[in-house]
Formats: structure tokens, sequence, C-alpha cells
């Protein structure tokens, strides 16, 4: 018992000092679907309307494949959000001011589409996706390992580092470059600028969770920086001292 406190000890005190993180590739984003599939197969058991499950798993795929294929930033999400309810106040007129019934037929087009849920089809791709995600998140803890400590960042292999930067006077910046990864998985970018904080010298994507990771990576770098600043002190009252001492003794 005396062996697991000293080894959960020695892990906390490890974690004061260093941060250990893992990045994703962009498989990452695909779990809403493979969850998708699985509840919606019980609701269907349960005798929930069939067409609301159709749009419910045709909405998650196609959130799913544009979290995955393109980049929504706050400034794309804002001029769309606009765009869309500017179309919309447009259609309303067009319908009710100008007559106009093109829209209203758009419209009757999607609403009778009704669509069917398969539960069967939808648990296949659930299964079929959750084997290589499995084999993603695995794959992921062994060779997309990063760990930050007061002096360095490294990447991590299996039994080796890949990549090691010196800390140095290195700034770190939290960027979050899609609106829907942040939503899926509070995911967004880790970027590692020189000390000028002109130029990028690594960029880490696909960071989930990243406002918690960067909680404990900002923690460090204070303490650092507190560190830092206190042996700078204790320097200079060291070098003052003996400015006396040898005043004395001429």
């Amino acid at each position: 018992m005396s062996w697991i406190a000293k080894k959960l000890a020695e892990r906390r005190e490890r974690r004061q000092h260093e941060v250990v993180f893992y990045t994703y590739p962009a498989m990452l984003f695909v779990w809403p679907l493979i969850l998708a599939g699985l509840v919606l197969w019980c609701l269907d058991c349960w005798g929930v309307d069939s067409e609301v499950l159709a749009w419910v798993w045709g909405i998650t795929i196609i959130a799913v494949v544009m979290t995955i294929g393109i980049d929504i930033n706050r400034n794309v999400t804002i001029f769309w959000i606009v765009t869309i309810v500017a179309i919309w106040f447009l259609v309303l007129y067009l319908r009710d001011v100008k007559h106009v019934v093109f829209f209203g037929y758009i419209y009757r087009f999607f609403t009778d589409l009704n669509p069917v849920y398969s539960r069967s089809l939808g648990l296949m791709v659930s299964i079929v996706l959750a084997v290589p995600y499995i084999i993603m998140l695995f794959w992921t803890r062994v060779n997309s390992k990063w760990r930050i400590t007061h002096n360095e960042f490294e990447h991590m292999q299996f039994g080796r580092v890949d990549d090691g930067l010196a800390r140095g006077a290195k700034r770190v910046r939290s960027s979050y470059p899609d609106l829907l990864e942040f939503i899926f998985c509070m995911a967004g970018d880790m970027v590692i600028y020189d000390s000028s904080g002109n130029n990028v010298l690594r960029r880490i994507p696909h960071l989930p969770f990243l406002p918690f990771v960067w909680r404990r990576i900002d923690r460090i770098l204070k303490s650092t920086q507190i560190t830092a600043s206190i042996a700078d002190d204790d320097e200079t009252g060291e070098h003052a001292e003996g400015s006396d001492d040898g005043g004395d003794r001429t």
C-alpha cells in the first residue's frame, strides 16, 4: 500500500511540473455519427417517428462532414448566420408581399421527401466506423504524445522523442479556427511562436479540451516566469552584496 501511495505522490509531483496531452487526426470528430447510430437504433426500437430520426441522422452526417472538411471560424459563422437570416426574411417578404411562390415549391419539396430512417443502416455505419476509431485512439496514444515542461516542448513517439523544442523565450497561444470542432470536442490549435511572436515554430492541431489543457500550461509558464524572476533578483542581490564586501575590504 505504501508503494502505491508513493507512486501516486510521484505522479502528482510530476503533474505539477509537466503537461502531457495528445493530438488527434480529423477522425476524432466522427464520434457524433458513431453515437447517433447507437442512440437512434434504441429510439427506433421504442417507436419514435422514423422521419424525425432520419432528419436527425442526416443533420448529424452533414455536421460531421463539415467539421472534417472545412474550418468555420467565428467571422465565417457570423457571416453565414446573417446571410441565412437575411435570406429567410427575403423569402417571407417575397411570399407574403410579392406573392412569389417559387420558394414555396422548394419548401414543399423538402417537406414532401418524407425520409425514412433505417436503424439497421445506422447501426452498421456506427459499428464499421467504431473499429477504425478505436484503432485511431490507440495509435494516437502511442505516437502523438506531447509533453511540456519548464524547459522544453517534446513530441514523443513510441520509444523515442520525435521532436523537441527548447522553451527559451517562446510564446504559446491557443487558437480556435473551427467552431464545430470546438462544439464537438472543445478542440483547437496550439501555436508556438519564437520570442518575437512573429514566426510560427510549430502548430499543434486538433487538441481536444484545449481550454483545460491551456489552463495547466499557463500555470506552468507562469510558475517558470516567477522562478526566473526570483532567480534574477537573487543574482542581483548577490552581486550587490559582493560589491559592498569589496568596498569594505578596500
